[in-house]
């Protein structure tokens, strides 16, 4: 059986690593008794995958995890019994059994930025960095660095009241960050920046997702 839990990590939790997630929900299911699968070899590891790891600092509201477990059993009973061995900023909000075809992938992400955001940031802006098929931006990878094009992760950049709208997807040579595209507007993020990130959706292209 696999089944899919969507959760939101939120609050004071945003700000712990996705390494310090994955621990977490490990001695949450052990607490819960939830019978999942361990991987074979030296080293046995719970099968549960993240379809895409959030970013240190950004709250997530949809995001998902999923289980490959030994036997069946209730989707509203694992999700009550995991969600009361969570802590109170990670709560579980629906879980579903999944077709058994290994981890999902993702289509697309989409985020909201809200705060002081820059006065230069407008639609006639917007429309101007959409309108190019290419924006290059160096990133630091081991081994060196390598150029990426961020706008071909793009696909939509909304000003929504004071919030700014995301939406990203995946390509072949990565995936667009939201601090990225800030930049790339000319809104740079220090340390001391008021902006609140926030990842509002996770939608999925395996075939058993409607999103």
């Amino acid at each position: 059986m696999r089944i899919r839990f969507r959760f939101q990590k939120i609050g004071v939790l945003r700000f712990i690593s996705h390494h310090d997630l994955m621990r977490l929900f490990e001695r949450a299911i052990r607490r819960a008794d939830i019978p999942i699968c361990m991987s074979q070899g030296f080293n046995p590891r719970p099968k549960m995958s993240f379809p895409m790891a959030l970013a240190l600092g950004v709250e997530g509201v949809d995001e998902v995890i999923e289980l490959e477990l030994s036997r069946w059993i209730a989707p509203s009973k694992l999700q009550e019994n995991l969600r009361a061995q969570l802590p109170p900023d990670l709560v579980i909000i629906s879980a579903e059994p999944i077709t058994p075809k290994g981890p999902s992938t993702v289509e697309e992400l989409v985020y909201r930025i809200e705060g002081d955001l820059s006065e230069g940031i407008t639609r006639e802006k917007i429309d101007e960095f959409l309108t190019g098929e290419k924006f290059q931006v160096l990133r630091e990878k081991k081994g060196g660095r390598k150029f990426f094009n961020l706008r071909s992760s793009i696909v939509s950049i909304a000003l929504e009241n004071s919030a700014l709208l995301l939406r990203l997807r995946p390509t072949k040579e990565g995936m667009a960050r939201p601090d990225e595209v800030l930049d790339a507007l000319g809104q740079k993020m220090g340390t001391d920046s008021t902006l609140r990130i926030t990842r509002s959706a996770v939608h999925l292209s395996s075939p058993h997702e409607d999103n």
